[in-house]
């Protein structure tokens, strides 16, 4: 049984983009090649179907820093930057792997912690600047419906995996 089966039922599953954020862009604090690559995905209605759960991104140039991307500063920033002209991400990320919580960890404050002896997760520092940042998400997500005249369902169906992927972290 998937740990988020909901997730299984998007049609993106087999089908991933993964987008490489070059460390240069993110030590020059240039987002212009990223928002390259991303605008156009929410340009269209289209593009926007298309497209839908199928992101999923990397940060290239970082396997010689031993902590996680989103305990870098210049990352966070980055990405916040990006964040404010693509807030798109619970559209377009892939939901069965693990860039769901990679944007909220690149978005909301935390830090490593040992989950138990071996294992090492991620604790959110505020609980209440993740709920709020999920809430802003889900906004712009519906305004993004609104403005392509995408399709209800679909809306419906990610709203569900979302709330699935939270659920699940939370039990």
């Amino acid at each position: 049984m998937a740990k988020y089966p909901r997730a299984q039922f998007s049609p993106a599953k087999d089908e991933i983009l993964a987008i490489a954020i070059m460390r240069e862009s993110v030590v020059k604090h240039d987002i212009r090649p990223l928002l390259d690559k991303l605008l156009p995905l929410a340009a269209t209605r289209e593009a926007a179907i298309a497209w839908e759960g199928k992101v999923t991104f990397f940060f290239d140039g970082w396997d010689q820093d031993p902590r996680e991307t989103a305990e870098i500063p210049a990352i966070r920033s980055y990405f916040l930057d990006v964040t404010a002209e693509f807030p798109y991400w619970f559209h377009f990320v892939e939901k069965v792997g693990d860039t769901f919580w990679h944007v909220l960890r690149l978005l909301c404050r935390g830090h490593r912690e040992q989950t138990r002896p071996g294992m090492i997760g991620w604790q959110f520092d505020d609980h209440e600047e993740l709920f709020r940042q999920i809430n802003l998400l889900l906004g712009y997500m519906n305004g993004l419906y609104d403005r392509l005249g995408l399709p209800e369902e679909m809306n419906e169906r990610i709203s569900q995996e979302i709330a699935q992927l939270i659920e699940c972290s939370f039990e």
